[in-house]
């Protein structure tokens, strides 16, 4: 195999507010033809601007030094008018958030033609037929009529494929992955992964694979580096890496990453609990539907049913976990026990009231009692607004003839709860890191003393150790405060270590439920199963086994 891509000494230095910000230190690595590189660490650790350095993508005030040499052609002090032959012609990328990375008010087929119509002197004709033979090979059905269709009228994991496939247009030689498959749930994230892989193949190219999920990189990778503060812990063949490490912090991120698997599987013993525990949440037959708008005047009626009669309860004082593909119903039904989204039919009764049968006022009253914890905490917190107004608004809300002083003492302490100090009461969102974030999220749900929290993908944007962190902390404040929990996730693994019973939903329905030892462990539904199996292992060799048992069973 020849060398495709050579970096040497590599840094990259960002200046802000009077100070150099080191973010990649005199790194050096090689990728060579037909190779999967997984570059691996924790936020923060220099991953992303590495490959951006590479690309000449770096934010104004970044600057990148030393050596990058890609098919014996030196990029790092490249003109932009040279940089530009080369990115999404011969260097193609794709990112962690397909929603943001395509243009929801432009076609697809646009969208794609343009990669095209920049780097080739097709006809418009031929650039239509390349466009739907791309679609077709990450495969994305009637590709024809998709391309005349919008990113939002995808799901996560199409769109992922239609950005993959317009990385592959010009058949580069390098593609770089970052993060591309953190924000979708298990199987769509074992089909991208399949799918990365099957066309690395097909089209002969190399990867590179940024990710802090060692189970991915087990699945993908040949070649990894392991990077933590911008400077290179360790490197090696996927197997040294992952049975021999030698860098005190790869074995910490193995550690980490294997405390929370779905690997020591055992048999299911049932424990009997003796006590009898108050309902909070009860739904009855619950439905919402949604109309969707008429393709004709004449067409018939196109209902999308989110949530399909569900009936389900959760106990005072248990962490209920609700799992299941993308558009499963999983976050629709929490909506509707908060109160957010009406029922089409049914019932949903919190703390003992019918929420159909609530005045506003009352319903704000119950509210107080319950709270919720988003998935991404940069969206969820309003970046004008310091640590301190975001745990004061609900304070003020909710009770608002509080003093100047217990309003003082209660966001101090708040804060101190979750693991942060006050001083970090004068930030923006933007001062902090994800895990602070997901932390202040947190801290913001307690301020009203709840009774019952809802965590709607509460860690899936986190990295190992910080998700780790956070599990721990919710751990602790759910043992400390009695609280009862519903968490929402499609990671199964973090599921089994936080929660007590399981919900399994697909299409708007209830497959399977049960204590979540005996649902992951003697799962009695295939669609369980496949989730389950789904999960990726910090493994190499069993994610080989998986693989190879996939592609006989297709």
């Amino acid at each position: 195999m020849t060398e495709l891509l050579l970096a040497e000494k590599l840094n990259v230095n960002f200046r802000s507010r009077g100070e150099t910000i080191h973010a990649v230190k005199d790194l050096s690595f090689n990728l060579r033809d037909d190779e999967v590189l997984g570059i691996v660490g924790e936020s923060g650790s220099g991953k992303s601007q590495t490959v951006l350095s590479i690309m000449g993508l770096l934010e104004s005030n970044g600057a990148a030094s030393g050596s990058a040499t890609f098919a014996n052609k030196e990029l790092i002090g490249l003109s932009p008018s040279e940089l530009n032959k080369i990115r999404g012609n011969e260097i193609a990328m794709i990112f962690q958030d397909p929603m943001s990375s395509l243009n929801p008010y432009i076609t697809i087929g646009k969208q794609m033609s343009g990669v095209l119509k920049r780097h080739t002197k097709m006809t418009n004709k031929e650039i239509k037929q390349k466009c739907i033979e791309m679609l077709h090979a990450v495969g994305i059905n009637k590709p024809e009529e998709r391309l005349g269709g919008y990113s939002f009228e995808l799901s996560g994991g199409m769109r992922q494929r239609v950005m993959i496939a317009s990385a592959l247009l010009t058949n580069p030689k390098l593609l770089i992955a970052d993060e591309p498959t953190t924000a979708l749930d298990v199987t769509v994230q074992e089909k991208i992964l399949d799918l990365i892989l099957d066309v690395k193949d097909r089209f002969k190219m190399s990867v590179i694979m940024i990710t802090h999920d060692l189970g991915v990189v087990a699945r993908t990778c040949d070649q990894v580096l392991v990077m933590k503060n911008g400077e290179l812990q360790e490197s090696g063949d996927i197997e040294s890496i992952f049975y021999s490490p030698k860098a005190d912090y790869t074995k910490e991120l193995l550690k980490k990453s294997k405390e929370i698997n779905l690997d020591d599987q055992q048999k299911y013993t049932q424990t009997q609990d003796a006590s009898i525990k108050n309902c909070l949440v009860r739904s009855t037959k619950a439905k919402v539907c949604f109309f969707l708008p008429k393709k004709t005047l004449f067409a018939e009626e196109n209902v999308l049913t989110a949530v399909n009669e569900i009936s389900m309860e959760t106990l005072d004082g248990e962490v209920l976990g609700i799992v299941g593909e993308s558009g499963s119903g999983k976050s629709t039904l929490a909506k509707t026990i908060l109160g957010l989204q009406k029922l089409t039919s049914g019932q949903i009764e919190v703390f003992g009231e019918r929420l159909s049968e609530v005045n506003k006022k009352e319903l704000k009253e119950i509210r107080k009692k319950m709270q919720v914890v988003f998935q991404d905490p940069f969206s969820s917190l309003n970046p004008r607004m310091t640590v301190f107004e975001i745990l004061k608004e609900p304070l003020d809300s909710f009770f608002p003839s509080m003093t100047k002083e217990s309003v003082q003492k209660d966001i101090e302490g708040g804060l101190t709860e979750v693991g942060l100090t006050p001083e970090y009461l004068g930030r923006y969102p933007h001062e902090l890191s994800g895990g602070q974030c997901q932390r202040v999220a947190i801290a913001r749900a307690l301020m009203p003393k709840p009774q019952l929290l809802i965590c709607d993908e509460a860690v899936s944007a986190l990295d190992a150790s910080i998700r780790g962190e956070i599990i721990e902390l919710l751990l602790k404040i759910k043992s400390e405060k009695k609280l009862t929990m519903i968490f929402i996730a499609h990671d199964l693994a973090v599921v089994r270590k936080i929660c007590d019973r399981v919900i399994v939903m697909q299409s708007g329905k209830v497959v399977e439920q049960g204590p979540t030892e005996k649902v992951f462990f003697e799962p009695e539904k295939e669609y369980t199963a496949n989730l389950l199996s789904a999960v990726p292992t910090p493994d190499p060799k069993k994610e080989k086994e998986k693989h190879i048992k996939r592609t006989q069973t297709q």
